[in-house]
């Protein structure tokens, strides 16, 4: 636990939006609200460490939280998933815990009334696809399982901006303070991503030409921008097939 709460920073815009409920007299709700945020974040935290992923940091936001990793780009697709669901599997879990408390009487029905109305608006705010909701990187995942690294990455910018722009016209959130610190950083954290695709493919691709990765699955392709994060490729130039490694070891061996 005190390895967990080490690594726990607060965004300065969570400070903004919790001194807010402080002045107007909403403690309880600032403490529901970021129990449920460090609970869920624990679910990640607790997955990846088992995975043997390392943990940079968790930084706490408005609208959630974001657990950082510092591994490889070359992960396991369904290791990744479970990482990526385990936090609404933990906060799903502590809502249940409180919902028995609740029923035994220990929760007052404020309390818990509370805390229901902000596991619901999490779990669903948490659940859409934008950059670096958990939503958003189950889409990633899942557009890298079907189509290559590179489209998989911008398709996920597309959708995050897509997601955004819904959101504001459908206009199912309060446009007040809160709301637009949220939409502030999701679009930042977007922009964030998008201008380092370049640099997360070029380590996706060193990491594939120093370590031994392999995958079961192989496909031919004809241009590196093309591969996949789960299978291996033969790549044909000239009308000839090389692995994988020949074209990498060419490829790094011209760069440097």
């Amino acid at each position: 636990m005190k390895n967990i709460l080490s690594k726990i920073e607060f965004h300065y815009t969570f400070l903004i939006m919790a001194l807010g409920l402080v002045l107007t007299g909403h403690f309880s709700n600032l403490i529901v609200f970021t129990s449920l945020i460090i609970v869920h974040e624990i679910g990640h935290f607790l997955v990846a460490l088992f995975w043997g992923y390392k943990i940079d940091r968790i930084i706490i936001y408005p609208y959630g939280g974001l657990t950082k990793l510092n591994t490889f780009v070359n992960t396991n697709i369904y290791k990744d998933l479970l990482v990526a669901v385990s936090g609404v599997i933990m906060q799903c879990i502590y809502f249940m815990i409180i919902f028995f408390l609740f029923n035994k009487g220990v929760i007052r029905e404020y309390i818990y009334n509370l805390f229901l109305l902000y596991h619901k608006s999490m779990l669903l705010f948490n659940l859409l696809p934008i950059v670096p909701l958990d939503g958003s990187k189950i889409i990633n995942l899942l557009l890298c399982k079907y189509f290559n690294f590179n489209l998989s990455n911008n398709l996920t910018v597309f959708i995050s901006f897509l997601t955004i722009i819904l959101l504001l016209i459908s206009k199912l959130y309060e446009s007040n303070y809160s709301f637009l610190l949220v939409i502030g950083v999701l679009l930042q954290n977007i922009y964030n991503f998008y201008n380092e695709i370049t640099y997360i493919y070029n380590r996706f691709l060193l990491e594939r030409y120093l370590y031994n990765i392999n995958y079961n699955k192989k496909k031919i392709i004809r241009d590196k921008n093309k591969m996949y994060k789960n299978r291996i490729h033969l790549f044909k130039v000239k009308g000839k097939l090389i692995s994988e490694k020949e074209y990498l070891d060419d490829f790094f061996g011209k760069k440097f």
